[in-house]
């Protein structure tokens, strides 16, 4: 079981727990996306609000032989429910959006990438209990309201160029994981500068029903 391998595999600091083995998406390139009134069906049978339909923005199944149907589906997808205005206004640029390294297995993260100028995001959302995010970061947490949500800081004291805000869902957490780029470090920027902004820029997202 090894959720730390999220972090590894993704760009430092998932931070998570747990995983066997894993079934990815790779990577395509970026380029933007009308958000479109068509509300998908997944074959899971999980339907959703209105999303960005790029075929290359769609989240892989969350069946295949590691998922052992034991946990909900994760239905807030960071790629296809997020949409420009919030990035924009999050300080990021919509066009970088980008399918992150999935992880569907025991447990599933779903995962998007953006840069920006002085920070690059990774969200990762998944269906890991929110006692399980605290069994694992508890140490380098500390707690955190965002926007009204169970929220906590988790700063890796290994890794000084990053930052990372777990918010609570019903399903379990999403992570807003950012990296300080080489312009955020020439401007002065310590490594949680601005990253509560960037959170409650994008939390309003996630959905209140989830």
């Amino acid at each position: 079981m090894r959720l730390s391998d999220l972090a590894t595999a993704a760009a430092t600091c998932a931070l998570l727990v747990l995983s066997v083995g894993c079934a990815r998406e790779p990577d395509a390139p970026a380029e933007p996306t009308p958000v479109s009134a068509d509300i998908p069906s997944s074959s899971e049978g999980v339907t959703s609000r209105p999303t960005l339909t790029a075929p290359h923005l769609q989240p892989p199944s969350q069946e295949n032989e590691y998922t052992g149907g034991k946990r909900s589906k994760v239905v807030f997808d960071p790629c296809t429910w997020i949409g420009d205005d919030a990035v924009a206004r999050a300080g990021l640029d919509p066009a970088s959006r980008r399918r992150g390294q999935d992880l569907i297995t025991e447990y599933t993260f779903l995962t998007c990438d953006f840069d920006g100028l002085h920070w690059n995001l990774q969200i990762d959302s998944g269906n890991a209990s929110w006692q399980e995010d605290l069994d694992k970061n508890g140490e380098i947490s500390e707690p955190l309201v965002v926007n009204g949500r169970e929220a906590m800081w988790v700063r890796d004291p290994h890794l000084v160029k990053t930052c990372d805000i777990h918010v609570r869902t019903r399903v379990g957490f999403v992570i807003f994981n950012t990296t300080r780029t080489f312009e955020g470090s020439e401007a002065g920027l310590e490594r949680c500068d601005g990253v509560l902004r960037i959170a409650e820029a994008l939390e309003p997202s996630i959905g209140a029903e989830n």
